[in-house]
Formats: structure tokens, sequence, C-alpha cells
């Protein structure tokens, strides 16, 4: 079975405003590698489209530093259905589609249009002719067959046992001379090297809370290690102060009050510290203005300290 995208040209989506964008990745490729990253782009689509996608995607790895194919985005937020609304001929391949839908989700994805869902470059796969295949082989996957896939691209549906994993992925493998930032941003370009972090290309993120016992666990242990805070007892009366509220680090205001201290966690995005704020994991208290916010810390350390 040939699995391929259709000969019909996909009406480009609209972006919708207020979507964080990932920043321009930078256009590095000499000439021969911007040929061969469009080669690599144009292998999902139909011969019969080159002409008409080739000026397209060279215009996005100019303006982007990447080739994300945003035409065969589908229009609007992938947020993820119930799971009997996806075709599939097994329970498993619908699963993966409710899972890789969840990833890109605006209101979970960190950069949706670009497939990145945390860690600033992790991404669901390279592009969104990935997407759409990756979505046909699991619409075709049985409990017999295998799907491997490698760093975004769909290598076939294998013949497999009903016990074996339904489908296998590796991303960002370079060979060990070549394991550096420079030659895997180049990679990436090339649309050879997708880096997936650990769920986002994994297609299973959920969020910060995935995180939450962890940092825990390493704040009340450093704590212990070098505070000296007896093994039974917590932080209380304790500050923590750190930084970030985006992606996993979101978890670290919860683990902090759960680990019973009191915290200031700076975030220059007022989009994630707001989100974080209406979350399960909020912070109680968003402000900008420092010399005010400087006069929290004493009140909820007494709080934390009485068991407030």
């Amino acid at each position: 079975m040939e699995i391929t995208l259709s000969k019909t040209l996909p009406s480009y989506p609209s972006f919708v405003e207020g979507i964080r964008r990932a920043p321009d990745r930078g256009y590095t490729l000499t000439p021969a590698q911007t040929a061969t990253a469009l080669k690599n782009a144009l292998r999902y689509i139909p011969k019969e489209l080159h002409e008409t996608l080739a000026p397209e995607f060279m215009e996005e790895l100019r303006t982007r530093g990447r080739i994300y194919g945003y035409r065969y985005r589908p229009q609007g937020d992938l947020k993820a259905k119930p799971i009997d609304e996806y075709k599939g001929n097994c329970i498993e391949g619908k699963a993966f589609q409710v899972m890789i839908d969840n990833n890109l989700c605006f209101d979970i994805a960190l950069y949706p249009y670009e497939l990145v869902t945390y860690g600033e470059t992790g991404q669901v796969c390279q592009n969104w002719m990935q997407y759409r295949l990756i979505k046909k082989y699991l619409e075709q996957l049985t409990d017999e067959q295998t799907l491997v896939v490698m760093s975004g691209h769909p290598l076939g549906l294998f013949h497999s046992h009903k016990m074996a994993p339904r489908v296998i992925i590796s991303n960002g493998l370079m060979v060990g001379t070549f394991d550096d930032q420079e030659n895997f941003n180049r990679a990436a370009a090339l649309g050879v090297a997708n880096y997936g972090q650990m769920t986002a290309g994994g297609w299973m993120y959920i969020g910060p809370q995935g995180i939450v016992h962890g940092t825990f666990n390493t704040l009340l242990n450093a704590g212990r290690l070098k505070l000296g805070i007896p093994n039974d007892q917590n932080l209380a009366g304790r500050l923590f102060v750190s930084a970030g509220l985006g992606g996993m680090s979101g978890a670290q205001g919860k683990a902090a009050e759960i680990a019973g201290a009191a915290s200031i966690i700076a975030e220059v995005d007022d989009l994630v510290a707001q989100s974080v704020e209406h979350h399960a994991l909020r912070v109680m208290l968003i402000g900008s203005d420092v010399q005010a916010l400087s006069q929290q810390p004493g009140r909820f350390r007494r709080q934390r300290a009485a068991g407030v």
C-alpha cells in the first residue's frame, strides 16, 4: 500500500491573531544545501504541485529558517476530539491521533503553527506534510502492524505482532562527529532531523503537571542537603527564587507550595504568566512592580511557617 498526499492543492490557511509564533530560526544554508532542503520537503508532494509549492517553501526557508509547509496545516485549532471521531482500524491508531492533536492544540502548544509543543524547539514532527501523512498511516494501522517514524518522517507500516509496539519513534539522531548545535541546526533546516524534546516528538505531552512531583522532590532534597532541614520537615519559612513559568517551568510555583516554601519566580512573557495563574498549577500573585512584590515574600513565608 502506498500512502501519499492528495494531488489537489489545499487552500492556504489563515493564521489566528494572538497565537504565538516561533522566531525566525535563521537562514544559513548554502545554495546546494538549499536545493537539498527544497527536495526534502517536496518529496512529500505530488510532482504536479512542485512548481507551485517550491517558491512557497523557499520563502518559508528564507524568512523562517525552516520549511513548515503551512499550506498543509488544517485550518483552526487542532483541539483533540473524542477518540471515536477519528478514523482507524485499531484503538491505538485512533489514540495516537488524539495525542498528536492534543500536542498541537492552541491551548497547549508553545508555537502551534510551527508544530512546537514545548521547550522552544520540541516539535511533534518537522512539517505539516509529515503531520498529514502520519495521520493517514495511523488511519490504516492495524493491531498487527507497527508504524516507524524517524524525526517526523513516516518510514511506513511494518508487519508485527499484536503485543509489539504500534508505533516506534526516533528523533534527532546525529552521528557522533556531527552531534553539535551547528550541525543539528543545519540538519533541521535541511529537513532531516527533528528535536522532539521528551514528549513533543513522542506525542504525549501533559504539561507542567508531569513534572510537579520531580520538581517538588528536587526542592525538598536541595533544602535537606544544602540547608540542613531535617527529613521530617519541609521548606516552611524558606524562600525559593527562580525564573521561568513556561512549559515545564510552570511546575515551579506549585512544587514550592507543596514543599511548604514561599516563592518568587520571574517570567518575561505576560501571556505565560497569566496562563499559569488561571491554571491548576497557578501562582498566587502576579505583578510587574518589583518593589511592591518584594514586600510579599515575608508575608507568605510567615504563612507557610504557620502552616497556613
